[in-house]
């Protein structure tokens, strides 16, 4: 139900909750009794992580989002991570209007993570005279949402009509390297300029993440290294005491029954072991 009047608000107020859909403030009255399914929970926890995950990345890239991207980007980002997980965030628009391949041609990103680009695209816009091509690379942790590194190089390309539907004087080199920790994300993006001023016409803005590269699952953080360190060492000692001797009270009860030869031979070997070597030390002191 649409929310009407002058008071407006998001979030739950008694049995009612106001939410945004669309810029319209809705309201909706909270479910009396919600029973919920093994599939039902596995697939709220999946929207969860999705929904984390995708909040942290839009929040790692929000200054080089401001303006430029459509209001349908955060559902069907969380509907890219359930479905396919981080690595097949490669080629997701955060403006669906246009792509990236409106703009530059020809463009490889080889297996060295260096950029090529030998054609820029005029856009059909009298008003675009530059173009902007701006190379985001970073590595975020997605358990944190820290930025561990960051990249951004950008070139600014003039648009002239003798130079329109030809290639570049010297290809547009751009290193995505960036060393460090965490998921290495690489982001390229358009953005049209009038002389100098910038051209916020969603037509001929493009955000487009053009590759993922995700650790080793074998990549621990310290504190995982500090808990496995310390989960070995709990499962050493372990076993050091289930292949321990039998104790002290049942040694020194075999020793009472080990007087003679012939009863030593019938002890076990490990009591045998432990009793013989008792006896050498005891030997020793005096």
């Amino acid at each position: 139900m649409k929310l009407s009047g002058k008071l407006k608000f998001t979030g739950r107020f008694g049995d009612l909750i106001s939410y945004k859909r669309n810029g319209k403030h809705c309201l909706r009255s909270m479910p009396e009794h919600v029973s919920q399914t093994d599939s039902t929970r596995k697939a709220a926890k999946a929207f969860g992580d999705a929904s984390h995950t995708g909040k942290l990345i839009r929040q790692a890239l929000a200054p080089y989002l401001k303006g430029k991207k459509d209001g349908s980007h955060v559902n069907r980002l969380n509907k890219k991570l359930i479905e396919e997980g981080v690595e097949g965030l490669r080629g997701f628009r955060f403006n669906q209007q246009t792509r990236i391949a409106n703009f530059v041609s020809s463009h490889i990103l080889d297996a060295d993570n260096i950029l090529r680009i030998r054609y820029i695209i005029p856009p059909r816009l009298l008003r675009v005279t530059h173009m902007e091509i701006k190379l985001i690379a970073m590595r975020l942790d997605l358990a944190t949402g820290k930025v561990n590194n960051l990249r951004e190089q950008a070139f600014t390309h003039e648009f002239t009509a003798k130079h329109e539907d030809q290639p570049l004087e010297n290809p547009l080199i751009f290193d995505a390297n960036v060393p460090g920790k965490g998921t290495l994300m690489v982001v390229l993006q358009a953005n049209p300029y009038q002389g100098k001023y910038p051209l916020y016409d969603k037509r001929f803005h493009c955000t487009e993440i053009i590759k993922v590269e995700v650790p080793p699952t074998d990549t621990l953080s310290n504190k995982q290294r500090r808990q496995l360190r310390y989960q070995q060492r709990q499962q050493q000692q372990q076993k050091q005491q289930a292949n321990q001797p039998a104790s002290n009270a049942v040694l020194a009860q075999y020793s009472r029954q080990s007087d003679s030869e012939e009863s030593m031979q019938q002890l076990p070997d490990s009591i045998r072991d432990q009793l013989s070597h008792d006896t050498r030390l005891k030997e020793q002191r005096e």
